[in-house]
């Protein structure tokens, strides 16, 4: 290992933080007094400053719109092929960042039954904790992958933070996960968007004469769409196809 990078601040858990770590490509180390991660690719850097790139771009996905430590504060980069070890230090300029989650995650409370015996007790709240745990850990991959991986991904996942969305909000989120225009036919059928159905959303997004204020264009001809949708639909439709393309786009990854 020749480069670490120190986690000064995180609200994480230590299993938590390495096995999200661990999905990006990084390992935990323990660096006295605190943790730190590495790679390979951070090994492979040939100054402190390089590494600190690298580390840069994992706290702002760790604190940007994927949700998952807004806490996440990086340290030192060490040196680890010297002994002692030499610490770089950078100067971080922290920005106040305020952005509203819709993201949640259900669970349901359920009680051991009354005839089981102390062991078994303890068996089935162990089993119970690490459920919960990795469904906490699969809420957070949902987001930080996608996120880490793609950066249309990354404005996605930031726009769906916006609490009223206006159309052309809505519309922008649909072309970042469609790309240019000549990918339409192929990205409806992939993801199930009939030709009706996306003129009935783009109907409502675009047109002043339907939607006012909200829509994308202040002035236009009405649309020749007589059932469109409302901007209510058109939120729902929006969102319930990031959720099936930010899944995609976490499985297809390259690994």
């Amino acid at each position: 290992m020749r480069w670490a990078i120190e986690i000064q601040k995180t609200q994480l858990e230590r299993r938590n933080l390495a096995d999200l770590l661990a999905r990006l490509g990084f390992t935990l180390v323990d660096k006295t007094p605190n943790i730190a991660f590495t790679s390979a690719a951070i090994d492979q850097c040939s100054t402190a400053d390089a590494a600190i790139e690298i580390g840069r771009r994992v706290r702002d996905r760790f604190t940007g719109p994927a949700k998952t430590d807004p806490d996440f504060q990086l340290g030192a980069v060490i040196d680890c092929s010297v002994e002692p070890e030499r610490r770089h230090y950078f100067l971080e300029i922290h920005e106040a960042l305020h952005l509203h989650s819709t993201f949640f995650a259900a669970s349901l409370t359920v009680s051991p039954g009354a005839d089981l015996t102390e062991e078994q007790r303890k068996a089935w709240e162990a089993e119970r904790v690490e459920t919960e745990y990795k469904q906490r850990l699969e809420a957070q991959l949902s987001r930080l992958e996608p996120a880490y991986f793609n950066p249309n991904a990354e404005k996605v996942l930031e726009l769906l933070l916006v609490e009223k969305p206006t159309g052309e909000v809505l519309l922008k989120i649909y072309e970042l996960m469609r790309g240019p225009g000549k990918n339409g036919a192929a990205f409806g059928r992939q993801f199930g968007v009939t030709d009706e159905e996306f003129r009935r959303f783009g109907a409502v997004v675009n047109h002043d004469a339907l939607s006012g204020s909200w829509a994308r264009h202040a002035h236009g001809e009405p649309p020749k769409v007589t059932n469109p949708m409302t901007k209510e639909e058109a939120e729902a439709f929006v969102r319930s196809l990031a959720d099936i393309w930010l899944q995609y786009v976490r499985k297809s990854r390259p690994i």
